[in-house]
């Protein structure tokens, strides 16, 4: 390895889930090292929005609006990205939902299978399509799983369920893909200052309990989880597959579960 690891310049990232949150740090962080990356949402304006923006600042970036849980979305997405880059290194899997709060054997059917499309079937469909386009000269694929995956908490209903189907998933993926030079890894968040937890954050005494749970004593926030994902996407994790970072300021190991 010579030079610096973490510098994505003439790689090209595919990030679904970024014109907000994660993903937009995600996708800042990774043009700030030297990277192309493709903006993808549900919402037109939005992708163009923060295109703009990376533009503003002299990156190279592409919008492709797509639902990243319909198969012809994700299919138009990769051939989008490929006619104007020609290639893709580094896949991120970011968009995810958790629309209820209801206790799991009481959420509704639709409700169960919409969360399980969109968390679980999105990040195998961007799999599906993706990964053959980086085997072409090795890359890296990275999911945005959730410290739910490992913990019971009430009013995560099929969140937690699905994001340790996540979980399983990039084990399974590392060990079919690996002799092809790609790599799959995973990033898991605990409480990060995001629109999806906007609500439960302006709760009396809810950001002090978190705090009060975690040894670094604060909330993440979004560009603290896009490091990461950009850290799994360089050469500097060139020799990690299959793994789970967790980024919760420690929160985990208060509770004896690292």
């Amino acid at each position: 390895m010579t030079g610096n690891p973490f510098s994505l310049t003439g790689k090209v990232a595919v990030i679904t889930g970024s014109s907000r949150g994660i993903g937009l740090a995600a996708a800042q962080v990774m043009a700030a090292q030297g990277a192309s990356v493709v903006i993808s949402s549900r919402k037109a304006e939005a992708c163009e929005a923060v295109v703009a923006q990376l533009a503003a600042a002299g990156h190279n970036a592409l919008a492709v609006p797509a639902h990243a849980a319909r198969e012809a979305d994700v299919e138009r997405l990769i051939a989008a990205t490929l006619a104007r880059f020609g290639r893709i290194d580094i896949l991120v899997a970011n968009a995810g939902i958790n629309p209820s709060f209801d206790p799991l054997t009481e959420l509704p059917e639709d409700s169960f299978n919409k969360i399980m499309e969109m968390n679980v079937s999105g990040p195998l469909r961007l799999a599906r399509h993706g990964l053959p386009v980086l085997a072409k000269q090795g890359g890296s694929m990275v999911m945005t799983s959730s410290v739910n995956a490992v913990v019971g908490m009430k009013g995560s209903g099929a969140y937690g369920p699905s994001k340790a189907a996540v979980e399983a998933m990039v084990r399974q993926l590392a060990v079919e893909w690996g002799e092809k030079g790609v790599r799959v890894n995973a990033v898991s968040p605990g409480t990060v200052r995001t629109d999806m937890i906007r609500a439960l954050t302006e709760r009396p005494g809810f950001i002090d309990t978190i705090r009060a749970g975690t040894p670094l004593q604060r909330i993440a926030e979004p560009e603290d989880v896009g490091a990461v994902i950009a850290f799994l996407a360089s050469d500097g994790a060139r020799h990690m597959t299959g793994q789970v970072l967790t980024v919760d300021g420690g929160g985990l190991i208060m509770r004896g579960l690292a």
